[in-house]
């Protein structure tokens, strides 16, 4: 029966990451990467494209090849789009489009000067996927489609729903001081981590949604007795009371 659950669980997971843009984003900081790989002008990298931020980051140092390389098509198309952006648009329409995922000439500026650029697979996909980055309708950010990029918005709705909570948020975002942001967050982490997103967070749809599959939430229930909280709770904390938030572009 243990077996049969699992077989299931593995693919509810293909359904979602086999069909929807997962990432919209890199979740891991390249700086890290760059640091430990100590890349050069010989080298040659093959990585998992994700949303392909960290790809192109790595081209600051100037390595002889990037392979990229996804079993999920849709974030290689995401990572043409982006190559496309930064050889075609000034910094300003560049901003628009991936620092607040959305341009109010979308439609103009992707059949104009992106499209041509595009592979025919990577073509197929934005042409059909026009809304992301138009800024209409409920979600107006690129960030807020594709699974994960679902999950965010409706934590927002979530966050948006309790004002007073969603302004103290603001307020440690906005801290001076590495001192100032700790006493912030020693304020609100209670009301983040609550039961209620435990339980949301711990079920396997939403990990799925965000790209996690079973195996690596078997791994969380292993190492933190709260499961999947434990190890967002230790993440944040990190985050939130021993680095500046004024240079983690990720949070």
């Amino acid at each position: 029966m243990t077996k049969k659950i699992d077989q299931i669980q593995d693919w509810v997971f293909r359904q979602i990451h086999n069909r929807h843009l997962v990432y919209n984003t890199c979740w891991e900081d390249p700086r890290c990467d760059r640091q430990m790989l100590q890349l050069e002008r010989d080298s040659e990298i093959v990585m998992i494209t994700s949303a392909g931020c960290n790809a192109l980051e790595y081209l600051l140092d100037e390595p002889a090849r990037i392979h990229c390389i996804d079993v999920n098509p849709r974030q290689n198309a995401l990572l043409e789009l982006k190559k496309a952006a930064l050889r075609q648009l000034k910094h300003n329409d560049l901003f628009l489009l991936f620092g607040k995922g959305w341009h109010p000439n979308w439609s103009e500026i992707y059949t104009g000067q992106l499209r041509p650029l595009l592979p025919d697979y990577a073509r197929a996909y934005w042409d059909s996927h026009q809304q992301y980055f138009n800024g209409q309708g409920l979600r107006k950010s690129f960030y807020y489609y594709g699974s994960s990029g679902s999950v965010a918005w409706w934590a927002r709705q979530y966050l948006k729903s309790r004002p007073k909570l969603h302004r103290q948020i603001r307020e440690m975002f906005e801290a001076g001081s590495l001192e100032e942001q700790v006493r912030l967050y020693g304020q609100i982490e209670g009301k983040v981590l609550n039961r209620l997103i435990q339980w949301v967070v711990n079920q396997h749809i939403t990990l799925y949604a965000v790209g996690v599959p079973r195996s690596q939430r078997a791994l969380f229930f292993d190492q933190h007795e709260d499961g999947v909280l434990g190890y967002i709770k230790r993440s944040m904390r990190q985050v939130f009371t021993q680095l500046p938030l004024k240079d983690n572009y990720f949070w």
